[in-house]
């Protein structure tokens, strides 16, 4: 581990930024700059290099944005906005899946089916099992929440913190009031922070539409209500709408064998991966992936809506151009289960991902992630920004998501924010901002260009370049270093930008919460706004 010392003197005279007028939350700014062999710069001022970085980075995503939502508009079943009602749709239970012995669920006093996944990396995993129940509405309904055969249960709580649901607690049952679709955890006190043995998830979704028809369209799949057991080979085709009814069960996984066209997986139903899952690590790396559309020449794809439960191998891997990943919620308990990853010219939002390995991975570029809450296990982190990539990846907007647990206590180098980069490519171009990070405290940073046991050193480095982390707020403090460092003087991290990022109790204005290796870094940044308003 190298924390940065302060070898080199600030610079005596003037500030590094030409001043300018203050904005909430903008500048002026106050804070440092550390450079290439230790130079250390005072900032007061305005940073317009790191402005224009970030405004280039908004108006190319959104730009991108408009060609995805162009593309979705010409699959057969690709609204994404929500319906018009009914104002509630409940799902039914499938015959032979248990339900939850944990929790039981009413919406509007109506019984909703709770499920249970049982925690499977059992020498590692720390929580037993996940409940969870999922419904669809409009307007406004009232959820209550048991929990059944729990002693010394004093309170409850909803997160994320951002969705502001406020909750009465008696008799063991949480009760609140949602008047917008969101995925959401209800936590009984005392257990509300990491781990929690048995976590209880409420997917509250959005009414449905463009549902297509049971039968009558050639092109489309249609699981309804039940156990559907189809298995790990069922390939994709062009031009294909695949859905999964509210109350659907469906123990399979898809595949595409080479490019696909316009294709949609959409629907309320569960996929479930349980019967491939070997219960070993290694022999679980050999398992195809839930979804999976691997070769990027694909384009216009649309999963929404479904669940993804006990992926032994990664839950969706949807490398397609013109690619919308919309409220798709994903738990697995494996070291090798990624949640999402996208490709070129993507919307990945309103997702909930419950993951063992990376739950979001940002490789592929011209990217929108919004909207999401993630759930991270003890392995991978909730935002992977590169793992050997090779390629240029670049251009991403993440922003307004919530990480409300990462339960890192064993992997040195786990963080909320993360890049392990021992590939040729240098990514570039990753606008991070209003990021809430809840109940973590491991580690939040972890930026590195570093060689690693899946790598080949003779097919060389390359960097990572113009990262901006701004609007940053952890709720908790943690007990290792934000690290920054490269390989080498010629394969380096540079242009990193930490604008008010709020953690320790304070917003960082200077490294002391940093190991910023002096050798293999340059124009690493730490600011916050002068005016005090950082997140307070």
């Amino acid at each position: 581990m190298r924390r940065f010392l302060l070898v080199a003197a600030l610079a005596a005279t003037g500030a590094l930024f030409v001043p300018a007028a203050a904005s909430a939350n903008g500048a002026p700014y106050t804070g440092h700059q550390y450079d290439f062999g230790g130079t250390v710069t005072p900032i007061n001022g305005s940073i317009s290099t790191v402005d224009s970085i970030a405004n280039s980075i908004t108006a190319s995503t959104q730009a991108t944005e408009a060609d995805v939502a162009a593309h979705r508009a010409a699959l057969p079943y690709g609204d994404i906005t929500p319906g018009a009602g009914p104002a509630l749709s409940l799902y039914p239970g499938p015959a032979g899946v248990p339900a939850s012995n944990q929790y039981s669920v009413t919406v509007n006093g109506q019984p909703s089916f709770v499920y249970k996944s049982l925690a499977r990396k059992t020498d590692t995993n720390r929580e037993l099992d996940t409940s969870w129940t999922s419904f669809s509405f409009a307007g406004s309904v009232t959820v209550s929440v048991t929990a059944l055969g729990q002693t010394g249960l004093t309170g409850c709580m909803v997160r994320p913190y951002s969705a502001a649901i406020a909750t009465t607690f008696a008799n063991n049952t949480c009760t609140f009031t949602m008047s917008r679709a969101k995925n959401v955890s209800v936590e009984f006190e005392p257990n509300i922070h990491n781990p929690i043995l048995h976590p209880m998830l409420v997917f509250a979704n959005p009414p449905e539409n463009d549902v297509p028809p049971a039968t009558g369209d050639p092109n489309v799949l249609y699981f309804g209500p039940g156990v559907h057991t189809i298995g790990s080979g069922v390939v994709l085709h062009s031009n294909e709408t695949v859905y999964l009814a509210g109350g659907a069960y469906v123990q399979g996984a898809f595949i595409a064998n080479g490019p696909v066209d316009n294709v949609t997986i959409k629907g309320r139903g569960v996929l479930d991966g349980l019967f491939m899952d070997t219960g070993d690590q290694d022999a679980n790396k050999n398992q195809p992936g839930m979804i999976d559309i691997a070769d990027q020449s694909s384009a216009n794809l649309l999963i929404e809506g479904i669940t993804l439960v006990n992926a032994p191998r990664f839950n969706v891997r949807a490398l397609a151009q013109y690619t919308t990943i919309e409220n798709v919620k994903t738990m697995s308990w494996w070291y090798s289960t990624d949640g999402l990853v996208a490709g070129n010219k993507a919307v990945v939002e309103n997702n909930f991902v419950k993951s063992n390995d990376d739950s979001i991975k940002l490789f592929w570029g011209d990217e929108v992630v919004r909207g999401n809450t993630v759930w991270q296990l003890e392995n991978g982190a909730p935002f992977m920004i590169s793992w050997n990539l090779e390629q240029d990846s670049n251009t991403f907007h993440v922003y307004d998501d919530d990480v409300i647990h990462a339960e890192h206590y064993q992997i040195e180098k786990s963080a909320i924010f993360r890049a392990l980069h021992a590939g040729a490519g240098t990514p570039n171009r990753y606008l991070f901002e209003n990021i809430r990070v809840e109940n973590a405290n491991w580690r939040l940073f972890y930026l590195t260009v570093e060689n690693n046991k899946w790598y080949d050193p003779t097919l060389g480095y390359g960097e990572l370049d113009q990262l901006i982390f701004r609007d940053i707020h952890a709720y908790t403090n943690f007990t290792h270093p934000n690290v920054v460092a490269g390989i080498d003087g010629t394969h380096k991290v540079r242009d990193v930008n930490f604008v008010n990022v709020f953690t320790e109790n304070a917003c960082q204005s200077d490294a002391s919460d940093f190991d910023i290796d002096p050798a293999t870094t340059n124009a690493v940044r730490i600011v916050k706004s002068a005016d005090g308003s950082c997140w307070t």
